[in-house]
């Protein structure tokens, strides 16, 4: 695995992260999506299945392991979004299609209580995003070998 591998994969779970960010606003906003575009676990995501996944090659580096916390503090709010918007959560295939179906009506009410916790989960994100960023810049200024050490 080399320099410019890593930093394009950091950059793809960075480009993923935010499309998820953007996929909880445009639910707020009442935009019909795709289950699969709208996880509500931290393993599920796109973002979730990298840092779990690819992403533990580089679970050495610096500031990584922060990134789960943030992480999972994320999908936390993103659980309160879904209550608010649409009740408990349950994990049952009627959930999806009350989910999807917008069989739940949303109040504007609703709504703007969930704007403000996307709020939260926004400035969650960019910390999830400056992390990256911040790794990305350190395995930047490395020299080749001293990456290798940091790679599993």
């Amino acid at each position: 695995m080399d320099k410019n591998y890593v930093i394009s994969m950091l950059r793809e779970a960075v480009r993923t992260h935010k499309q998820w960010t953007e996929n909880a606003l445009s639910l707020i906003k009442g935009i019909p999506l795709d289950k699969k575009l709208v996880p509500i676990n931290s393993t599920d995501c796109e973002f979730g299945k990298w840092y779990y996944g690819e992403g533990q090659n580089i679970r050495t580096m610096p500031g990584f392991k922060k990134i789960e916390d943030l992480h999972d503090e994320l999908h936390d709010t993103y659980r309160e979004i879904f209550v608010i918007l649409f009740g408990e959560i349950e994990e049952t295939a009627s959930f999806f299609s009350r989910l999807f179906g917008q069989s739940h009506k949303m109040t504007n009410e609703n709504r703007q209580v969930a704007m403000n916790k996307y709020k939260k989960l926004h400035d969650q994100s960019e910390q999830i995003t400056k992390q990256l960023i911040q790794i990305e810049k350190l395995i930047t200024a490395m020299a080749d070998e001293q990456l290798e050490s940091y790679l599993s």
